[in-house]
């Protein structure tokens, strides 16, 4: 379809805000796994349940449901060891762990993220420090430099919305300065950098399983190294550190006899529901990648016809599973005014986290926490107090302000999408005529 060609009749050109038809007259499934859980998923659980055997480590009939997951996602990925967690939260919270990453130690950050990933690292009692990101809403390794103190232990490049920042600059600046690379994959499970899986690319990586996520167990992690030192420090600490008794089986020893003093650790481990639904839900994965491929390219080809729209460039590599496609305006209104015109046309479209990065969160910006302590109560390992404001990443706050964010939806039928380009194609054909 020409989506520059006038509609069919006058009374469907007329936006959906001032009394016209909406274009998407029906709620759009933006799920992904969770748009496909069905009978496989329930056979697991069933499983487990009559099993009785819901803990990962033991049971009256213990099926080993996660540690079969674990092993499948370690052979898709190609790397020798996974490790399930209860959230992708924890699962950053392990790798963090391993990392030795704690007080006195710094990690550097993209602006624009989910704040699970500040919150993990200030969990970890380091203090997080705020990179621009670049038009693709990822960390941009340019600004890296400016962030770097002789605090800094660790990079997390976030790869948002299922696209990936550029490893290859990130890990190149980190091998320079001899810092660790945590990747949050969270929103990128299958994601391809250059035809390598993400979360195998740093020293660990993380993945959500949250059910708005590529693959979903309502919640859910893994950590993912190819270091096995690194995956026996974030094994252990998930179980309490390593040594933890209990009347049915003693010790559990992960490693084969290999033994290690034990750590105090924490509670982060998976369960075997959790474990059985992600062993379906691994299955269908390659088939869900596909279809955000395809629809993506689909929209975003579509959406380059619009006379107006300024989509943000390719990442050529880097883009493939990419769950979103971002236009700018030249102003924080006109995104706000086109977005609201697009939603009232019936599409899911808004601003990346509300157009502000995540320092602008009062917790951060105002360093609250539950107790006193560091990272930023703490003068022996921080003599010198953080201050975080807004303006802090200016170039980020501007793209994020100025973005109009349209979500993709794997499943969506022909017709879904026919009709989200039609709506997409009356505003910009109704800003272009008022601009």
């Amino acid at each position: 379809m020409n989506l520059n060609s006038q509609t069919s009749s006058a009374g469907e050109s007329v936006l959906a805000i001032h009394g016209g038809p909406k274009a998407v007259d029906r709620d759009l499934n933006l799920f992904k796994g969770a748009g496909l859980l069905g009978a496989e998923e329930k056979q697991a659980v069933m499983e487990v349940l009559d099993a009785q055997s819901l803990f990962r480590y033991y049971g009256p009939n213990h099926l080993g449901k996660v540690a079969a997951f674990e092993q499948a996602l370690a052979d898709y990925l190609g790397v020798p060891f996974a490790l399930g967690a209860a959230n992708g939260t924890a699962a950053l919270r392990l790798g963090l762990a391993a990392l030795g990453v704690g007080p006195g130690d710094e990690v550097i950050v993209p602006a624009a993220t989910f704040i699970a990933s500040v919150g993990a690292i200030v969990a970890s009692r380091a203090r997080p420090v705020f990179c621009e990101v670049d038009t693709n809403m990822l960390l941009d390794p340019e600004d890296l430099e400016r962030c770097l103190t002789p605090l800094t232990k660790a990079i997390m490049p976030v790869h948002l919305g299922g696209k990936c920042a550029d490893m290859d600059a990130v890990c190149d600046f980190a091998r320079v300065h001899g810092l660790k690379v945590i990747e949050d994959a969270a929103q990128a499970v299958g994601s391809v950098h250059r035809d390598r899986p993400v979360a195998t690319i740093g020293d660990v990586g993380c993945f959500s399983f949250q059910l708005e996520k590529n693959i979903t167990s309502g919640e859910g992690g893994a950590l993912i190294t190819s270091d096995p030192e690194l995956y026996r420090r974030a094994t252990i600490y998930s179980d309490q550190g390593g040594q933890f008794w209990t009347s049915h089986s003693g010790v559990r020893d992960h490693f084969k006899g290999l033994q290690a003093d034990p750590i105090v650790g924490e509670n982060l481990r998976m369960n075997e529901i959790a474990g059985a639904i992600m062993g379906c839900q691994l299955s269908k994965l390659p088939a869900i990648l596909d279809r955000i491929e395809s629809t993506n390219g689909a929209l975003r080809a579509g959406m380059e016809e619009l006379a107006g729209a300024s989509l943000e460039p390719r990442a050529e590599g880097r883009d493939r599973h990419s769950v979103w496609v971002i236009d700018y305006a030249d102003s924080a209104d006109g995104a706000a005014e086109r977005i609201e015109w697009l939603r009232a046309e019936g599409l899911p479209a808004g601003k990346i986290y509300g157009g502000v990065p995540v320092y602008a969160a009062d917790q951060v910006l105002n360093q609250r926490l539950a107790a006193r302590g560091c990272p930023f109560d703490c003068p022996a390992y921080f003599p010198e107090p953080v201050e975080y404001s807004m303006g802090m990443c200016p170039r980020s706050e501007d793209l994020m302000n100025r973005s109009i964010v349209l979500n993709v939806g794997p499943l969506w039928s022909e017709e879904d999408l026919d009709d989200v380009l039609t709506g997409a194609a009356k505003v910009y054909r109704a800003a272009a005529g008022s601009g």
